[in-house]
C-alpha cells in the first residue's frame, strides 16, 4: 500500500505541475485500457563513461551500489544553473548519508574542460562535473536544456524523473524558497522503496546546442 500511494502521490504532483490536474471521470464511465496504457513505460538509461573537470574517468554502471544517481545538465555561464546551486548543495546535503551519487554533465560544445574547471571551483562545486565532447550522453538521456535533472534507479538503470530540481526558479522569476522540491520527492520516494512513476516535466534553463554527431567528435557512449 505505501509503494503505491507513494509512487500514486508523485504521479499527481507531475500532472498538476504540467498543467494537467487529474479529475473525476463523467458518471457511469469507466477507466480505459487506453488510459490505463498511458503510465509511462521504464527508460532505460545506458552506461557511458566520461571525464570529469579534474581528469578522472566516471562509468555510470560502475556506480551499482549507490541507491540512486542524480545527473545534472550543466553549462558554463548558465543563470540558472549558476542561481540553482545553492539548492543542488542543499539537496547533496540532505542525502549525504543515504548513499545518492550526484553528477552534472555538460553537453555544451563551446565549453573547455578548463572552464568547466573554473566554473566549478567559482561555484564550489562539490561533484563531478564531465564533459560530454560528442554529446552522445545528453543526446541520448534526450536534454534539451541545461539544468535540466535526471534521476536514475541503478537497481534497474532505468530513468524515474528527468525535470527540474524544484519550483524556485523559471524565466523571468525567482522564489525566495522553493514550494515543491521535486527531486528530492522522487529520492525519497525511491530510498523507501516505493514503485515510483516515471515523471517527466520541462525545466527552464539554457538550450543545449546539439550538432550533428559526424562533426562533434569520436563517440564515447559504452554498453
Amino acid at each position: 500500500m505505501l509503494r503505491r500511494s507513494l509512487a500514486a502521490s508523485l504521479l499527481a504532483v507531475a500532472l498538476t505541475v504540467t498543467g494537467c490536474s487529474p479529475s473525476s471521470p463523467p458518471a457511469g464511465s469507466e477507466p480505459t485500457k487506453e488510459a490505463e496504457a498511458a503510465t509511462p513505460a521504464p527508460i532505460p538509461v545506458d552506461n557511458f563513461k566520461l571525464t570529469d573537470q579534474t581528469g578522472v574517468e566516471r562509468e555510470l554502471y560502475s556506480m551499482t551500489d549507490a541507491k540512486a544517481v542524480v545527473l545534472v545538465m550543466q553549462g558554463v555561464g548558465c543563470p540558472i544553473v549558476q542561481k540553482m546551486t545553492p539548492d543542488l548543495k542543499a539537496v547533496q546535503a540532505e542525502f549525504a548519508d543515504r548513499n545518492v551519487a550526484f553528477m552534472m554533465i555538460n553537453s555544451n560544445i563551446q565549453d573547455t574542460p578548463e572552464m568547466i574547471a573554473a566554473e566549478a571551483t567559482n561555484f564550489e562545486l562539490n561533484l563531478p562535473i564531465l564533459k560530454d565532447a560528442d554529446q552522445s550522453v545528453g543526446r541520448k538521456l534526450g536534454a534539451v536544456r541545461t539544468a535540466e535533472v535526471f534521476v536514475v534507479d541503478p537497481a534497474t538503470w532505468t530513468l524515474v524523473y528527468h525535470g527540474p530540481l524544484n519550483d524556485r526558479l523559471t524565466y523571468g522569476r525567482e522564489k525566495a524558497v522553493a514550494e515543491t522540491n521535486y527531486v528530492s520527492d522522487v529520492l525519497n520516494a525511491v530510498l523507501s522503496g516505493a514503485d515510483v512513476p516515471l515523471i517527466r516535466q520541462e525545466a527552464d534553463g539554457c538550450i543545449i546546442n546539439f550538432v550533428e554527431p559526424e562533426h562533434a567528435g569520436a563517440p564515447t557512449q559504452t554498453g
